[in-house]
């Protein structure tokens, strides 16, 4: 019984990941540029570690360590982030912050339809001070850039 079970979830695993990561990051000019890594163990952790780090030449508005949880369920990505993190986040910050996050994970993430963000454990209503995030972050919206 174990062991189907971990067959199972390995299987779902590869199911909602691409076997290469795609990570957003920008140029000087915030324009999206797309670098390709290798997925190994942990396809969402990745990615923030990813995004947290640019190659040289690059920015990123996604600080190390933000990302506090994540939670699949049905076709719904929960993510939790620290709020400790994104303190002193402008505007721009944040806009940049979300369309990195929502490119990058629609870009990796099969399977999730909706992206719904918390701040440390908690529902809020914005993302630092300026996003609102009450509602859930939809493919179709989110999945090219720029958003329309």
């Amino acid at each position: 019984m174990r062991k189907s079970v971990f067959v199972l979830v390995f299987l779902m695993a590869s199911v909602l990941f691409s076997v290469e990561l795609k990570i957003c990051y920008l140029n000087e000019d915030l324009l999206p540029i797309v670098k390709v890594t290798e997925g190994r163990d942990n396809p969402v952790l990745e990615i923030f570690e990813a995004l947290s780090s640019p190659p040289e030449g690059l920015k990123t508005f996604v600080p190390e360590g933000v990302l506090r949880a994540y939670f699949f369920v049905g076709d719904y990505l929960i993510l939790d982030f620290y709020g400790e993190k994104l303190k002193g986040m402008n505007f721009d910050s944040e806009r940049y912050f979300l369309h990195q996050v929502l490119y990058t994970t629609f870009l990796n993430v099969k399977g999730v339809n909706n992206v719904y963000i918390i701040i440390d454990g908690k529902k809020r209503d914005v993302l630092a001070k300026h996003v609102d995030i009450r509602f859930s972050f939809p493919r179709e919206v989110w999945e090219k850039w720029p958003i329309r």
